[in-house]
């Protein structure tokens, strides 16, 4: 009997933490890769003149604040066998966090301005932060459709937004984002 209520439990509880991340993914991912664009694109302006003089770089501008901004900064897993990894041994049951702020700034993959944003980058889809394998998150093209077509729209309106002070940062070290912004927004 205790087996099978601790098994209930560990379900209802897998239940609930697949709720909170689509909570997340769906509401907070999206936000804070708008808000992290629009820092990104004040912080290097250089990208946001080239965006303003080419609006069809929008198309490729999605996975790249998505890299930059990384919206969840890990994600937790359990081994499920015993594995050795570059040298280091992970035994099955063991935690292992998935950086993927780090593997989004990866110098021998995304080359030496890593940090920076770029929004005719190549290979800007080859960032982690939507997981991958069997864990990539389902709403991930829903989230950078949302963020083409902001900005799709935003182009046209509005002649500059302009970041008036720093960020004001949610305190977590799971989600990277934003409680307050300000802007000024110049129409055209």
């Amino acid at each position: 009997r205790d087996l099978h209520l601790s098994l209930r439990r560990q379900r209802q509880m897998c239940i609930r933490d697949s709720i909170l991340l689509l909570i997340v993914g769906g509401n907070d991912t999206t936000r804070n890769s708008i808000s992290g664009g629009l820092l990104a694109l004040n912080q290097f302006g250089d990208q946001y003149e080239k965006l303003l003089q080419n609006p069809k770089l929008v198309e490729t501008m999605a996975p790249e604040i998505i890299r930059w901004q990384t919206p969840l900064a890990y994600m937790r897993r359990t081994a499920t066998k015993d594995v050795e990894f570059r040298g280091k041994q992970i035994k099955k049951d063991d935690q292992v966090l998935l950086w993927y702020l780090s593997a989004n700034r990866d110098e021998a993959v995304f080359g030496d301005n890593a940090d920076a944003v770029d929004l005719e980058r190549p290979n800007a889809d080859r960032h982690l932060a939507f997981g991958h394998g069997i864990h990539y998150c389902m709403g991930a093209r829903i989230a950078e459709l949302q963020l083409r077509i902001l900005w799709e729209e935003i182009l046209p309106r509005f002649e500059r937004i302009e970041v008036q002070a720093e960020p004001e940062r949610t305190l977590s070290a799971f989600v990277k984002g934003y409680t307050r912004l300000p802007v000024q927004v110049r129409r055209k």
